[in-house]
């Protein structure tokens, strides 16, 4: 049998003296009656038992917690709505399933999230709770089609800056990113460096969402059911096709100094996040 307290021991020994010094004084006082004293103490016993969270050896394994603040940097620009993960599913699909198989690799990491598209905006301050981040993941959808503005890859850049570095607060700790879009860049201006985001990401990877042939996107009102049609290509009339841009996310990762994996089905994730260990990361 094995203890994982909920409080520290020297508490919880303090209590149990004060507990037994309580209960002898009871004892003493004879108007007291026994049987009230020995509930007492029965209950302070089953508080106590509570308290040092008792498991059996056998089952399941208890998993072992991380020290990474794993942050997630997530493109949801309406490229993102393109069919052309696993087949013909949309991106951000791909997306939503990649960052709670990432999760799962993290059990006790602190999480944030952060999009981008016309704005960018941190969706999940830092947190240990899974369920939040899981609510979050889950409810991630392109940007309404009436509001984009164009692409840029970079817009994230400030928000990361003012999240990063989370490790200072704890040198225990490690700071792990990971962004995960397409690289299409369709606004016309230059894209600024990740470069100096670089001291402060111990590990991460770029993931990369979509293929050279591309996807249609469909257009997103926002309402229940909003999801009408295809975005058309002014210029021509025709269905938009949005295609990924490997070169511009091998450059993302290169200048954060993390690898680059495309993605184009579910799963595979478990030997990228086994080489962010503790003893594999510099810590800056």
């Amino acid at each position: 049998m094995t203890f994982d307290p909920l409080l520290p021991w020297p508490v919880l020994v303090l209590a149990a003296v004060a507990a037994l010094a309580l209960t002898w004084f009871r004892l003493r006082r004879r108007h007291r009656p026994l049987a009230a004293v020995l509930r007492s103490l029965a209950m302070f016993m089953l508080v106590m038992a509570i308290a040092l969270d008792p498991a059996t050896d056998g089952g399941q394994v208890a998993a072992i917690r991380s020290d990474a603040n794993v942050l997630f940097v997530v493109d949801t620009t309406g490229s993102m709505a393109a069919e052309d993960f696993d087949g013909d599913l949309p991106r951000i699909d791909g997306v939503r399933a990649d960052i709670m198989a990432l999760v799962s690799e993290f059990p006790g990491a602190h999480f944030s999230l952060i999009t981008f598209d016309s704005k960018s905006r941190i969706v999940v301050p830092w947190t240990t709770d899974v369920g939040a981040l899981d609510t979050a993941v889950g409810l991630l959808r392109q940007e309404r089609t009436m509001y984009a503005r164009g692409s840029r890859v970079d817009l994230a850049v400030p928000t990361m800056a003012r999240s990063l570095p989370r490790s200072d607060d704890d040198r225990s700790r490690y700071d792990v990113v990971f962004y995960l879009g397409d690289g299409e860049q369709t606004a016309e201006t230059d894209s600024a460096s990740f470069r100096p985001l670089r001291p402060s990401v111990a590990a991460g990877a770029v993931l990369g969402y979509g293929t050279s042939d591309g996807g249609r996107m469909r257009l997103y009102t926002g309402r229940q059911g909003g999801l009408n049609g295809y975005i058309v290509d002014d210029d021509t009339g025709e269905d938009a096709v949005s295609r990924i841009d490997e070169t511009t996310l091998m450059a993302i990762a290169d200048e954060l100094d993390v690898a680059y994996q495309h993605r184009n089905e579910p799963g595979g994730l478990d030997e990228l996040a086994a080489g962010i260990a503790p003893s594999s990361v510099h810590r800056h």
